[in-house]
């Protein structure tokens, strides 16, 4: 005789609960499906920009800020990021270029998956630049590139400057996009590229390019920013050809800083009339999981951290 599997009332009165609920959730999310379309039509009516990074900051702060329960904060985030995404393409057909180089590991792709989701377009790109020269070209949307190493010959920021004012790309996500409470600085992060303006989320870091006389050194930079009512977190410099080159720095602070910010005229001032301070972007800065995220078997091995301002 067969035996029938093991079944109680309770258990049974539970899935049915679960049942309910799992309809329910359906149909919330294919009622929020058509009202988020509905606002992406609205949008183009009155050109604004579809992708609003600073916005869904805020989303996801506010999720987090009364989320209770045994749901792990990681898995609220990673739901509502799939689900952003999702509709993400449906609105405009969003595209995503990575930068994995030959031989590199697959840090950012994975940083770029669980942040955009698996719904959208990816694709390889075999340096950070021909990722970056794809957002610019309108191949893609997005350029996830890796975080800015001190002392490169062609680093991809250097790019940032070269686009017309009306058409310049800009920097408005940092991965991943939640930190773990016991290490809020990651040893592997990324940044991501595109046309989409760089807004305030109430809680972000920007960055500056700023190139002037190669006589300032590192140290000096950053105290003329700091004179400027500026609050540095890390200084990339690209590494000069020539000694009579003016240096490039890549400056990451504290704080939204737009495009006319009195900041960046200070810190002009500070520097001499041919110094060029351009903002550039930045990111909101990500939500702090209140526990720490325990790592996977495929977890791949950081690399080196990046160098602090000074």
């Amino acid at each position: 005789m067969t035996e029938k599997p093991y079944s109680s009332k309770n258990l049974d009165d539970i899935r049915k609960r679960i049942d309910t609920l799992d309809n329910n959730i359906h149909d919330m999310l294919m009622e929020r499906a058509e009202l988020v379309l509905k606002v992406g039509e609205e949008k183009r009516k009155n050109n604004i920009q579809i992708v609003q990074p600073a916005r869904e900051a805020r989303m996801i702060r506010r999720l987090l800020s009364r989320h209770k329960g045994v749901l792990p904060e990681m898995a609220v985030v990673r739901i509502w990021r799939e689900l952003v995404g999702a509709v993400s393409l449906l609105q405009t057909g969003l595209k995503v270029a990575v930068a994995v180089e030959e031989g590199q590991d697959n840090n950012l792709w994975e940083l770029a998956r669980d942040y955009f989701g698996s719904c959208l377009p990816f694709q390889k790109s075999g340096s950070a630049l021909s990722a970056v020269a794809a957002v610019r070209d309108g191949r893609v949307t997005f350029a996830v590139v890796p975080w800015p190493h001190d002392d490169e010959d062609q680093p991809w920021w250097e790019y940032l400057k070269d686009n017309n004012p009306s058409d310049r790309l800009k920097i408005n996500i940092r991965l991943p996009h939640g930190d773990d409470p016991k290490k809020v600085n990651p040893d592997y992060k990324a940044l991501v590229v595109s046309k989409t303006g760089f807004d305030s989320s109430d809680d972000d870091c920007s960055f500056l390019l700023i190139e002037c006389n190669s006589t300032y050194s590192r140290g000096k930079i950053v105290e003329l920013a700091e004179k400027a009512d500026l609050k540095p977190k890390s200084l990339a410099t690209k590494r000069r050809a020539l000694e009579m080159d003016p240096s490039l720095h890549f400056l990451e602070v504290e704080e939204f800083i737009g495009d006319d910010d009195e900041r960046l005229t200070a810190l002009k001032g500070e520097l001499g009339g041919e110094a060029l301070v351009l903002a550039v972007g930045g990111y909101p800065v990500p939500p702090v999981y209140s526990k720490t995220i325990q790592p996977r078997d495929n977890d791949i091995p950081s690399a080196a951290p990046r160098k602090e301002a000074g």
